[in-house]
């Protein structure tokens, strides 16, 4: 989930893994995925929590983190400006122990591990937010919704659609919750946004047209073809998910209108446009 400090940067511990190479994770078979996860024993669940006149409310939800990179930094310090007693770290795991060890000595977390199996093996673990670069979604989520831990994924949630289905069966067949963190869904403005346009203050809306930019050429992750870099991923998602909520209703489109050019380097450009139907189109 972003925050208004911004993606600015690869997260350090994503950068050598191997799996960075891939950007089709459903053409191959990650390690993640064939990971079993057994519980730790000597870590015991949450119990309720005393309130004052003798009466108990639900523990803390007690939040995982997966990666030490920076946009997990960010979403950890929006984590905490909500109250203690509702959302708490417990955990951070990064694929290299002094990592994670880094970032659990600057957030207050008690628990780093040095893999992202020993995360989902930790069954003090309710929730897992995945920070990694967008290849490694699929096997990180993947990883934590067969340990049954709930996860909320950073955007985008998938590289492809077909990450995107892979997730979502998982997360059925598991019985656990699966988001993707499209932060600006929560914001005031735009439930306040929403509700006009579905009360029909603003009238009969059937065309959304808008523009999100900022330089890229020094954000390597956004540049490289092999990290799912690339301005319709990073950027592009806040578009579609607004035409779809407003326009479309939560409805797919009906027509799907794309062109684009692709430069030697991998990298390139795209216009596209959606349309639902009765004169209603994002483009």
């Amino acid at each position: 989930m972003e925050t208004p400090l911004g993606r600015t940067e690869t997260p350090p511990d994503t950068k050598t893994h191997p799996d960075t190479t891939r950007t089709h994770m459903e053409t191959t078979r990650s390690p993640l995925e064939a990971i079993e996860t057994h519980p730790d024993p000597n870590l015991t669940p949450k119990e309720p929590m005393e309130c004052p006149h003798g009466t108990t409310r639900p523990p803390p939800t007690r939040w995982g983190i997966c990666s030490a990179g920076k946009i997990s930094h960010d979403f950890l310090v929006a984590l905490r400006t909500l109250p203690a007693e509702e959302h708490i770290a417990v955990a951070v795991a990064a694929r290299e122990l002094t990592r994670a060890q880094q970032y659990a000595k600057l957030h207050g977390v008690e628990r780093a591990y040095g893999s992202y199996e020993e995360l989902a093996r930790d069954p003090q673990v309710d929730v897992v937010y995945v920070g990694t670069v967008n290849p490694q979604h699929l096997p990180a989520t993947l990883l934590f919704l067969r340990a049954r831990k709930a996860v909320l994924v950073e955007k985008p949630l998938g590289v492809t659609a077909c990450e995107a289905n892979k997730m979502a069966a998982a997360a059925r067949e598991a019985g656990v919750f699966l988001m993707e963190g499209f932060w600006t869904r929560f914001f005031p403005a735009w439930n306040r946004l929403k509700a006009l346009v579905d009360g029909g203050s603003l009238g009969d809306c059937r065309v959304l047209q808008g523009a999100l930019a900022f330089p890229l050429s020094a954000v390597e992750r956004l540049r490289e073809p092999s990290l799912a870099g690339g301005a319709l991923l990073d950027l592009g998602g806040y578009g579609l998910q607004m035409a779809s909520a407003l326009l479309g209703r939560g409805r797919p489109p009906l027509r799907l209108r794309a062109e684009g050019c692709l430069h030697p380097s991998g990298k390139g450009g795209v216009l596209w446009g959606l349309e639902w139907g009765g004169g209603v189109s994002l483009g």
